[in-house]
């Protein structure tokens, strides 16, 4: 499954199918930046590695002198990361490597943050669904297409609730218009 028919059909969308989209050079950084300065990660992933034949039988301190690259090319294969590492590979990609593109998405709505990190907790958005898509196609309009997509994708699979307005729009299918009540006669 590509980007793209993510995106046809973004109600099919997860963690998992979002990850398998992403081109094998993609994945390798996303883990390698996900990997840089987190010893939890790290512990994690060594406890992964462990459980596949190739390095069944290495000590975990083996690990202890490979760079992000080497966890990243040994993590690389479809199938071995759980849903929790490809997700915090996935925002480890978009804050380390296209803050400038969250920064952009997150002020045309209005949304606090810190180098394109969301800083407050946020239950609902503040700006309405036309302001949501207008800043949709603003952003597409000034970052690469396919970065445009896999990040309003991972916003859609980390808060289907709060994100769940991008969906129309990366189908390309308008938003529902809002119910109103009859006007009285």
């Amino acid at each position: 499954m590509t980007l793209t028919d993510l995106a046809a059909d973004p109600a099919s969308a997860t963690v998992a199918n979002v990850w398998l989209a992403l081109a094998p050079e993609e994945r390798r950084r996303a883990v390698a930046l996900s990997l840089q300065d987190d010893r939890d990660a790290k512990r994690a992933l060594v406890a992964l590695l462990r459980k596949t034949p190739r390095y069944r039988s290495f000590r975990p301190t083996a690990f202890a002198s490979w760079s992000a690259e080497q966890y990243a090319d040994a993590l690389k294969a479809p199938g071995l990361l759980t849903p929790d590492v490809m997700q915090a590979a996935l925002i480890a990609l978009h804050v380390q490597d296209r803050a400038a593109m969250l920064g952009a998405f997150l002020d045309s709505l209005g949304i606090a943050h810190t180098n394109g990190l969301i800083t407050d907790t946020l239950d609902e958005l503040p700006a309405g669904q036309d302001r949501l898509l207008a800043a949709a196609d603003d952003l597409a309009s000034r970052f690469p297409a396919d970065q445009v997509t896999l990040y309003f994708l991972t916003l859609l699979v980390l808060d289907p609730k709060l994100w769940g307005g991008l969906a129309g729009w990366l189908s390309g299918s308008p938003a529902p218009a809002p119910s109103r009540p009859p006007a009285a006669p």
